[in-house]
């Protein structure tokens, strides 16, 4: 049976990889994305036996999002697979960011997410089988100064993640959150993150995005709840519950303070 993935950020980076890897598979896959002519591009370099589709918009723009999803409704289209990819950050003082930048992350990052998963979840759950996936970080589990409002918004993807597949389990439904550490991504220039002044960039090595891409095609494959991507992510993740709490915002700010703060 051919499944259809509907992978959203993907004309390059985690969302392209994960594009390539179902195209083997002999996957239908619909990519989105904001810029036509990479996400063209990127279609046309899959080896893929079924023609992708594309649909190039800005998910943060809810009319833009609702229009696209109306859409697949006429069509009676409803994938197989979601991946929940497409994703902004911003670095530096939440109080010296400019606002329109993190506004635009945080329609990105949690509404539009969650509205592509409330819409599976519903199609998913009446035909009784489905996967959605969405990329997390591993700063979910932890506040984290510098890095804050992105950090935020990735907690809400992952425990909105863990308890919608709680809910949907037993209706034949898995949802997956992925937790990688520092991705090697265009993701670091779009955020305005300058890394290379962090010694979160200096201590930590990064993941490369097919990396990112084998774990969620594994994720699809056994169902799995979380998924923590290398031992960076492992460590991040696993000593966020025990860390003293004054001691844990020292070791962040020291981490993610870097010389600059995005504008």
């Amino acid at each position: 049976m051919i499944k259809t993935y509907l992978i959203t950020g993907a004309s390059d980076g985690i969302g392209y990889e994960i594009a390539r890897l179902a195209a083997s598979e002999g996957a239908a896959i619909i990519m989105t994305a904001r810029d036509e002519t990479r996400l063209r591009a990127a279609a046309d370099s899959l080896d893929a036996v079924i023609a992708p589709e594309i649909a190039a918009f800005d998910l943060a723009d809810p009319v833009a999002l609702e229009a696209f999803l109306a859409d697949l409704d006429a069509r009676g289209i409803m994938p197989d697979v979601v991946v929940n990819n497409a994703g902004h950050g911003a670095s530096g003082s939440f109080v010296d960011t400019d606002w329109a930048k993190l506004d635009v992350m945080l329609r990105l990052n949690m509404n539009a997410l969650a509205r592509i998963s409330h819409w599976a979840a519903r199609g998913m759950k009446v035909r009784g089988a489905g996967s959605i996936v969405n990329l997390s970080a591993a700063v979910a589990t932890r506040p984290t100064p510098y890095f804050g409002a992105y950090a935020a918004s990735k907690a809400f993807v992952t425990n909105l993640s863990i308890a919608l597949d709680s809910e949907l389990r037993a209706h034949g439904v898995s949802v997956s959150a992925i937790h990688p550490p520092a991705v090697r991504t265009s993701f670091g220039t779009a955020a305005k993150a300058d890394l290379k002044t962090t010694l979160v960039h200096k201590l930590f090595p990064t993941v490369g995005p097919k990396t990112v891409a084998r774990a969620v095609m594994s994720a699809v494959r056994r169902r799995r709840r979380s998924v923590i991507i290398g031992p960076v992510a492992g460590i991040v993740m696993g000593t966020a519950p025990i860390m003293p709490r004054g001691i844990d915002l020292a070791f962040m700010t020291l981490l993610f303070k870097g010389r600059r703060a995005a504008a």
